[in-house]
């Protein structure tokens, strides 16, 4: 497909996606989106965190925050703020406790028993938000440790057997650190050590082929490259630190087939972007492959409705353990956040600077 042709479809999903976003906005609660246009169940249960901050980071990449109603989405997502400090869907926290009892059992990893990494990783979205909005959260966040025993504890409590969750949370616990920092002034004095303590300890679960998971584990390559993603946001999070390997790791990323979902596809362009940053190895390979994965994204592009869905033709029907959407044939605001994501990294990789998107703050 010629250059001309990409940019055009390019173009119209930018030109598309507000009008989409537009559709999802719920009438009757100000500052909510729906998750997607008609499938979402009927629930007499208050929920829709997620759903907003997909919606924000969405505007936020399109350069378009001036249809965003910001002070509305600030206030919606406020509501789910609670005096412990978690920024939480409670609805999702009640519909995804069968499944998180199910997981545990079958796993044997009691770490989100009680809904606590969902909380977490909720609460981090959250921050992210709500400073693409223009504003902030009440309270710093301080369900996370302080002290290089407590990092070490919670790092290696995490189950690196399954690197795409413990990375996500090796990743979460970066990001509080940092944002409190930044933002709060929270521990400002030691945060740069600890910091510094926490990305040695992450060595413990660095493996020859660069990426980062337990040892004597057998993973295929994409839930390695899943795992490296998350790993790669903590290090976005962090000014003073980076990693090493990129060769390793773009030599990964060609031989894994990461593909499906949105988050698979987000996942191995995220890591070749940040790869292209440090070295112009298998540079030419690259283009044509972002060009190529393209391609594939068209497949789950709705053009007469505008939006992306989590799946090739259809809707995502489960958000953290919830089922919240009957997955009807249409797109979704996960699908579309995710997916115009890859978009923003790819024209990043291709110096296509035209389109003036940005990079999420997540």
């Amino acid at each position: 497909m010629k250059d001309e042709d990409i940019k055009s479809w390019i173009k119209s999903v930018i030109t598309k996606t507000p009008s989409f976003l537009n559709k999802l906005k719920d009438e009757k609660v100000e500052g909510r989106y729906k998750y997607s246009l008609s499938g979402d169940i009927n629930i007499p249960i208050k929920w829709g965190l997620g759903n907003t901050i997909f919606a924000t980071k969405t505007y936020y990449m399109l350069n378009r925050m001036e249809l965003a109603d910001n002070k509305k989405m600030i206030s919606y997502i406020k509501l789910f703020q609670s005096k412990n400090t978690y920024i939480s869907d409670s609805g999702v926290q009640i519909l995804s406790f069968p499944r998180r009892i199910y997981t545990a059992m079958r796993s044997l990893d009691l770490n989100n028993i009680w809904g606590t990494q969902t909380k977490r990783a909720e609460t981090r979205q959250s921050f992210a938000a709500l400073s693409a909005l223009g504003g902030k959260a009440e309270f710093p966040f301080r369900k996370i440790p302080y002290t290089k025993k407590g990092i070490s504890q919670y790092i290696h409590s995490l189950n690196w057997s399954e690197p795409w969750g413990a990375a996500s949370h090796f990743s979460h616990l970066i990001f509080f650190l940092n944002i409190n920092d930044k933002i709060f002034n929270l521990n400002s004095d030691i945060t740069n050590n600890l910091l510094e303590f926490a990305f040695k300890e992450l060595e413990t679960y660095r493996r020859s082929d660069g990426m980062w998971y337990k040892k004597g584990l057998v993973l295929p390559d994409f839930q390695k490259v899943n795992g490296g993603m998350k790993i790669m946001t903590a290090f976005a999070n962090a000014d003073n630190f980076t990693y090493d390997d990129p060769i390793k790791i773009i030599d990964l990323c060609f031989g894994a087939i990461n593909s499906g979902d949105a988050c698979n596809h987000l996942n191995v362009i995220y890591l070749l972007y940040n790869c292209t940053k440090k070295t112009d190895y298998r540079s030419d390979e690259i283009i044509l492959y972002t060009k190529k994965r393209l391609e594939l994204y068209k497949e789950h592009w709705w053009n007469d409705t505008g939006g992306f869905s989590f799946f090739p033709r259809n809707a995502n029907k489960i958000y953290y353990g919830a089922y919240l959407s009957k997955g009807f044939a249409e797109p979704d605001v996960h699908g579309t956040h995710l997916f115009l994501w890859g978009i923003v990294l790819i024209c990043k990789i291709l110096g296509w600077n035209e389109f003036k998107l940005q990079t999420p703050l997540t």
